[in-house]
């Protein structure tokens, strides 16, 4: 596809010389006299570089180019700057605005098209290699996301296994199939983990907002933490409104975020305690709260409690590995869908960690 460049000059001598070289060697030519000019051109089709003087009446090259970044839809157009050989002086606070390369005057029609490709070729790699990475993380989340069924079969499995030699006291087949579990559990925390990640990676715009059944997403959390519940003896009590309206927002990252709470839950509360998970209505958002009778959040660590890779004083009751990573991972899936966090601390002890989403009302 032919490559379109704007040229934004007001001396005609020098456009000439720009449109004729860039023409013949097939590229597509926008042409605009002032920064003023440009930025309605630019409104109404997009170039793919931009040559732009600096010396220019009314709006100059730095205005014009302050413009162009400022805005989200221009931003990662480059601009090559066209200036003076020695003004040195223009060509450093051209970097400074955000400008990728500079072209002296009196041109030379060797150096334009040089500098020319090599923006473009740059632009060129940095799509391939957008794509390919896209495309990398699509498998590694499809491939998660997969592994999550047989893992979920194989817990099943060993749950049950190790019940029977317990109940006909053989003990190496018991550690066997604690073995098993125990590996199962660890295998899902880093799924969760990796799967949490890409959400950070990914950056902002990849939400998929819909109305979806908050109550459903707790059902199916409780069932994927079942066998780490029981290998502690810990008992969850659910409490979940039934005529609960529709959430929106976005159900996967909802259910990452009561993977969480649920998983934080058992991880820090004591052998043989109870986990209390419910679900209510408040006046524009529903709620969801998981209590846990674990010791708590010092005061001192509940400023951080959501900042990425906190450490925190408190410590899993099993030996459980943590990163850090996961509060400050609900948060931002939080914000993306236009929900919030937060937690208690009764009197009485154990937290309670909250988590709010607008409702379809």
């Amino acid at each position: 596809m032919k490559k379109t460049i704007l040229i934004v000059d007001d001396t005609p001598a020098n456009v000439r010389i720009l449109v004729s070289c860039l023409t013949a060697a097939h590229y597509g030519v926008l042409v605009a006299e002032d920064g003023a000019s440009a930025l309605e051109l630019i409104s109404n089709e997009k170039p793919d570089l931009i040559l732009l003087d600096v010396m220019m009446p009314v709006m100059d090259g730095f205005e014009t180019c302050q413009w162009l970044k400022q805005n989200p839809q221009t931003r990662d157009i480059p601009v090559l700057f066209t200036t003076a050989v020695g003004d040195c002086a223009a060509k450093m606070k051209g970097f400074e605005i955000g400008a990728v390369d500079y072209i002296t005057k009196p041109f030379h029609l060797s150096e334009v098209l040089a500098r020319v490709k090599v923006q473009l070729t740059l632009i060129q790699q940095k799509k391939d290699l957008e794509a390919a990475l896209a495309q990398q993380n699509k498998f590694m989340r499809i491939a998660a996301h997969d592994l999550r069924n047989p893992l979920f079969a194989i817990l099943s499995w060993a749950e049950i296994g190790n019940c029977d030699a317990i109940a006909a006291d053989q003990q190496d087949f018991a550690m066997a199939y604690d073995r098993i579990r125990t590996a199962g559990i660890r295998m899902q925390n880093l799924i969760n983990d990796f799967l949490s990640l890409q959400v950070l990676q990914e950056g902002e715009g990849q939400e998929r907002m819909s109305d979806f059944n908050l109550n459903h997403i707790v059902g199916q959390v409780l069932d994927q933490n079942e066998f780490s519940a029981n290998a502690k003896n810990i008992v969850i009590h659910k409490r979940l409104q039934p005529d609960l309206p529709q959430a929106r927002g976005d159900e996967s990252f909802t259910h990452q975020i009561a993977a969480n709470y649920v998983s934080n839950a058992i991880k820090y509360s004591p052998w043989e305690s109870d986990v209390h998970i419910c679900t209510c209505l408040c006046q524009d958002t529903i709620r969801l709260e998981v209590k846990d009778h674990g010791p708590g959040i010092p005061a001192a660590d509940r400023d951080r409690l959501f900042v990425e890779f906190a450490r925190l004083s408190t410590k899993p009751t099993g030996g459980e590995a943590k990163t850090g990573l996961g509060l400050s991972i609900v948060k931002h899936l939080a914000e993306r869908q236009g929900g919030k966090v937060g937690a208690e601390f009764p009197p009485e002890g154990g937290s309670v960690f909250w988590f709010e989403l607008p409702h379809k009302g």
